[in-house]
């Protein structure tokens, strides 16, 4: 009996470490993910800014206007629609 337990408690340990590795590879894999939204979103709102205050605008207007374009777009991406620019 005391092996039928120690049998069990190791497939359970085994297991365990199975899902843990697995949720670590899925982190891994949505960090990357997020990390290549949020490259696109700073080129998007740098640029943004840079042609905004060029234009003569005021900073607060050019982060709020480009934080909200940007945004867009990068929400649009990530559900692979097209968004009129």
């Amino acid at each position: 009996m005391a092996k039928k337990m120690i049998a069990v408690l190791l497939v359970c340990i085994v297991v365990m470490a199975a899902l843990q590795v697995s949720s670590a590879t899925e982190s891994v894999k949505e960090a990357k993910y997020e990390a290549k939204f949020e490259a696109k979103y700073r080129l998007c709102y740098e640029k943004c800014e840079k042609e905004c205050l060029e234009k003569g605008n005021g900073q607060s207007f050019c982060e709020v206007k480009c934080d909200e374009d940007c945004g867009e777009k990068e929400a649009a991406d990530k559900l692979h629609i097209k968004v009129k620019n």
